[in-house]
């Protein structure tokens, strides 16, 4: 089988996008210290350090994921579906380029001395992407890379179907603990978000497993 990639204009946007603050590092290098701070804690302090080197390389790597999500799609055996929710996938990698390039500037622009609150930022930008992303889980069709993936949705239409219609108010619901987060801060504002983000994530799971088991008890 042979795979036909077909690159357009959204595909260059959205990689420069996530690409920028691995262009913006290579462009203020002299400023950039030796060794960068690229993990925070709860209370945004760095508790995680890289080479300034190895830090535009995880730069790099990171802007290329939006043309990996566009390779993966092509390669799905179910990529005919894509074209029933296009939307959906396209917001997601759009998405995924801003909080790259969100985080990636953050990151750049703390290590260059400004007071950034690193964890307030990325609370808030995975909040926001979760609950745009909530609003197009209905969408959805079978495929083997996106969306909510089990066993049961996975050999069920109709248990996919109704998955992801649950399952699209719980990523809401993941989101807002995400934006809740990021005004709290601190230790609670982390405990909010895990503990929405989690319940976002193991309850459609849950579900789904219910659900195939009363279908297959009719």
């Amino acid at each position: 089988m042979k795979l036909r990639i077909r690159w357009s204009l959204g595909d260059v946007l959205t990689t420069l996008i996530a690409l920028s603050p691995a262009i913006g590092a290579l462009l203020l290098y002299g400023r950039l210290p030796d060794v960068l701070a690229s993990h925070f804690s709860f209370d945004n302090k760095a508790n995680g350090y890289m080479s300034k080197n190895g830090s535009i390389l995880l730069l790099v790597l990171l802007g290329l994921v939006p043309l990996l999500l566009r390779l993966v799609r092509t390669m799905d055996p179910n990529r005919a579906n894509y074209e029933k929710f296009s939307k959906a996938y396209e917001v997601t990698r759009v998405g995924t380029s801003l909080i790259l390039a969100v985080a990636g500037w953050g990151m750049l622009l703390y290590n260059l001395n400004y007071p950034l609150q690193m964890v307030t930022i990325i609370y808030g930008v995975l909040g926001l992407m979760l609950m745009v992303l909530g609003n197009y889980m209905t969408q959805v069709q079978p495929n083997f890379t996106f969306g909510i993936r089990t066993p049961w949705t996975l050999s069920n239409p109709e248990v996919w179907r109704k998955t992801h219609r649950f399952g699209g108010p719980m990523m809401m619901l993941g989101g807002a603990s995400g934006l809740v987060a990021a005004w709290v801060g601190g230790v609670a504002g982390t405990v909010i978000f895990l503990t929405g983000l989690g319940i976002s994530v193991v309850a459609p799971v849950l579900y789904s497993f219910l659900l195939h088991r009363k279908l297959n008890h009719q």
